[in-house]
């Protein structure tokens, strides 16, 4: 091969190289920032380095590598299940709290927040947002005996729903739900499940005493209408004895008398007996 054109070749080889190697080391790129997440841009370098008041908006943002960042914010619901911890009622007693929770980051906010965490989202919410929660429980338990926080439940959830939504909102998180599984100790545990149990038998028994005296009336009830029935018929057949007696005359007896003899003389004792028959005609 000739000279000039080796080293023409070189030349262009050069170029290939160099053009390949800057490829691989120039700063410029792009981030595609989702719908239902904000980015924001860090400046390293410069006076204004730091975080930008400008939230990028979604879409694919070019920038610098060398003086540019991006973080990447989910701005969707999030949903966190917390490790079970205990709280303290003002009585002493240890309650087991299973909280889970579910929010939205502000997108307006987002910068406020990583100006003041510098980290991801998920280390902010296992560090400051179960610290934000277990705060809450444990300054509204305090406020509570171990027997009103079963008995008001729902005010004792209400009082942390409203104290959690204050401190979130402040540093940018939208409180949106909290389910929270509270566990009594076992000695609370077991003074409930007798009441409970006491008020099981004692409705029981009451709703069988009315049973008794309900059924006790329909006996009542039909005592007295048999008894009634009774006299009634008594009365029906004591009225009826007096009408016959009232209307047997002697001309009347004598004719029956004559009607009932069988032809034999009467003795005595059998006459009073065939009067008897007669009047019960």
């Amino acid at each position: 091969m000739e000279p000039n054109n080796l080293k023409r070749v070189f030349r262009i080889g050069g170029v290939v190289i160099v053009l390949v190697v800057a490829l691989f080391i120039q700063p410029f790129t792009y981030e595609n920032i989702d719908a239902g997440n904000v980015g924001i841009k860090i400046n390293l370098y410069g006076s204004d380095r730091g975080v930008d008041n400008i939230t990028i908006v979604t879409g694919r943002v070019w920038y610098n590598t060398w003086t540019t960042k991006i973080v990447e914010f989910p701005t969707y619901t999030q949903n966190v299940d917390y490790e079970p911890f205990v709280i303290t009622t003002k009585d002493a007693a240890e309650f087991q709290v299973d909280p889970k929770l579910n929010y939205h980051v502000n997108a307006n906010l987002v910068p406020q927040i990583y100006r003041q965490y510098r980290k991801p989202l998920g280390e902010i919410e296992q560090q400051f947002m179960r610290n934000t929660i277990y705060d809450a429980y444990r300054i509204v338990a305090n406020s509570f005996t171990s027997d009103s926080v079963m008995s008001n439940r729902e005010r004792f959830e209400d009082k942390i729903q409203m104290l959690l939504t204050k401190n979130l909102a402040k540093d940018g998180f939208v409180y949106d739900q909290l389910t929270s599984a509270i566990t009594p100790p076992a000695s609370l545990r077991r003074m409930i499940d007798e009441k409970n149990a006491s008020i099981q038998a004692r409705l029981k028994a009451e709703n069988e005493a009315k049973q008794a005296i309900a059924e006790a009336q329909v006996s009542k009830a039909k005592a007295e209408g048999e008894a009634a029935a009774l006299l009634i018929k008594a009365r029906a057949e004591s009225e009826a004895n007096k009408l016959r007696q009232q209307s047997l005359t002697p001309l009347l007896v004598q004719t029956r008398m004559i009607e009932k003899w069988n032809g034999q003389l009467p003795t005595y004792g059998t006459v009073p007996q065939l009067f008897k028959d007669i009047t019960k005609e």
